[in-house]
């Protein structure tokens, strides 16, 4: 009978991949467009002070938009908000 050893038990370690700024960046814009009746309800309610309190993706879109200073509603739909965003 042959033995076997191992290392290691349990599930081995991954760490998360890395991401450039630019992926991150594209990835962001991309969920704010899918979710584009959503983000600019969302805007209007920042707009208008209606804001108690975000869960982390309101918090994500919020700090992204706000901090790009982009005038969400300077895009007549998604397709334009991607189109002249991503990079």
């Amino acid at each position: 009978m042959q033995h076997q050893f191992f290392q290691q038990f349990g599930v081995p370690q991954q760490q998360a991949p890395q991401y450039s700024q630019e992926t991150l960046i594209n990835t962001m814009i991309l969920e704010i467009g899918n979710n584009w009746p959503y983000a600019r309800w969302l805007m209007d309610r920042h707009r208008n002070g209606e804001i108690k309190q975000v869960d982390p993706l309101e918090n994500d879109w919020l700090q992204f938009i706000l901090g790009n200073n982009i005038d969400i509603e300077s895009f007549a739909n998604a397709e334009e908000f991607i189109n002249k965003l991503s990079k």
